[in-house]
């Protein structure tokens, strides 16, 4: 099965590239998206291509199924472009997707799509009533693809066509606001109303099994017993932050003229224009249909597991570990074998002590940094404290790699970079660097264990 993804850099998108590349009857994947993407498989192609575009179609030549979760956001951007991104783009999807013959299309639509307004009936379901929003551009975008697809798939019987509408998305990389908070360990409380909230892998599982079985129809994609913030806040030990909501307009207001003189992100200011409205919808359909079983049922669970593997503060002692292994590659060359190399290697550790790290081969020599590399050749996760434990030469390798403490995705030989890394730095040398690795192994070895397991 060839499968394309318009959106597979994104928050979302990310998620669903690695578990389709986890598919044995998946054996090729084609991430449309004018980022790289972050994930990692020899399956994966990346094409750089706006979603507009004509060329769009030729993409999709031999192509079973599309994954259509390419969209802005939370961004601002001029009213022109966000619609014609988001609705013409999303068009151009659909309609270059039944030229081309696919037979499946699966649409991240969203709750938005029913409209952020009061008088809901508790709880949604997927026959509910939709109703445009003009005034919050992402929910009346999200309507209009809807609309446009109400008409579009009878004239089209032959592409089935599964609506996805999640809650809003909790994960591990959530680049907005909202993340910004959390990795604080804090919730902006702006009242009373519940706040439907769904993790993302669960949303990425949802898309994998629409896929399979060639679904059709709307599903509903939250967490259940929705809470007020401050009662999530709560349960995942956070604090909450009362924003005034006439601050919080002022601040959004003004994202976009702070992010061009380089502070912070612009932010559409239209996220926090509608009041309190009750959005609370039931799942039950995607559980019934697809056999959909989140690994995070609840909205307690939500937050606990981000609490659980979203980094907020990366451990100095692995901040200190790949210092040491930077400064060792400026001064020992890399092995005759390695220097033939090219690699981009993501370490992505989760838990509260966590981080992203770079580690790059290229023309022979070994550079390491922070962040993500895009692509990645080879993505190596795991928590924060296996990778200590490995550090410090309590965990062997390939033990918690057959064990599922450690994950390797993409080129395993691209991983022994790192393992080779770790095998020198627990190795006893003379010298002055010998000496600075066994101290920094002691210290690794006596402190209390960070982060928890996922």
């Amino acid at each position: 099965m060839k499968i394309a993804v318009t959106g597979g850099a994104g928050q979302l998108g990310t998620e669903v590239l690695r578990k389709l590349l986890a598919l044995r009857a998946v054996t090729e994947v084609r991430c449309l998206d004018l980022r790289p993407p972050a994930a990692a498989g020899t399956k994966l192609t990346h094409h750089p291509v706006d979603v507009r575009s004509p060329a769009l179609e030729g993409l999709f030549e031999g192509v079973d199924a599309v994954v259509h979760l390419a969209f802005l956001v939370v961004t601002w951007a001029p009213r022109e472009r966000f619609w014609s991104v988001n609705v013409d783009g999303s068009r151009n999807v659909f309609e270059c997707a039944a030229r081309r013959g696919v037979k499946q299309v699966v649409y991240t639509s969203s709750i938005a799509a029913y409209g952020v307004v009061k008088g809901h009936p508790v709880p949604l379901v997927e026959d509910s009533p939709r109703v445009c929003q003009q005034e919050f551009p992402y929910s009346a975008c999200k309507h209009a693809v809807e609309a446009f697809l109400d008409d579009f798939e009878p004239r089209h019987p032959g592409l089935a066509v599964a609506r996805l509408r999640p809650a809003i998305l909790f994960g591990r990389v959530m680049d907005h606001p909202l993340g910004y908070g959390l990795q604080r360990g804090t919730l902006g409380d702006l009242g009373e109303s519940p706040m439907p909230v769904v993790w993302d892998e669960d949303v990425a599982d949802a898309v994998v099994l629409a896929v399979k079985k060639g679904a059709r129809g709307a599903f509903n994609l939250g967490a259940e017993e929705c809470v007020p913030v401050r009662e999530l806040a709560l349960a995942g030990g956070l604090k909450t932050v009362k924003v005034p909501r006439p601050v919080a307009l002022a601040l959004a207001r003004a994202s976009p003229t702070l992010e061009r003189i380089g502070l912070g992100r612009a932010f559409d200011p239209a996220w926090l224009e509608h009041h309190e409205p009750v959005m609370v919808m039931s799942s039950e359909k995607a559980r019934r249909e697809l056999g959909w079983a989140p690994s995070c049922p609840t909205a307690r669970d939500v937050i606990q597991r981000h609490v659980r593997v979203v980094p907020r503060r990366t451990d100095p002692r692995i901040r200190a570990f790949f210092a040491a292994v930077g400064l060792g590659a400026r001064v020992k060359p890399l092995p005759a074998d390695a220097q033939r190399l090219t690699v981009r290697l993501h370490v992505n550790l989760t838990g509260p002590g966590g981080g992203d790290f770079a580690l790059r081969v290229a023309e022979g020599k070994l550079t390491v940094g922070s962040g993500v590399p895009r692509p990645p050749t080879c993505v190596f996760t795991c928590t924060d404290k296996v990778f200590l434990d490995l550090c410090a030469g309590r965990v062997d390798y390939a033990s918690a790699q057959l064990t599922g403490r450690l994950r390797v995705e993409g080129s395993p030989m691209d991983a022994m970079v790192l393992q080779g890394a770790l095998q020198q730095f627990r190795r006893d040398e003379p010298g002055p660097g010998g000496a600075v690795a066994r101290g920094l192994r002691r210290w690794i070895a006596a402190e209390p264990q960070g982060g928890a397991p996922t």
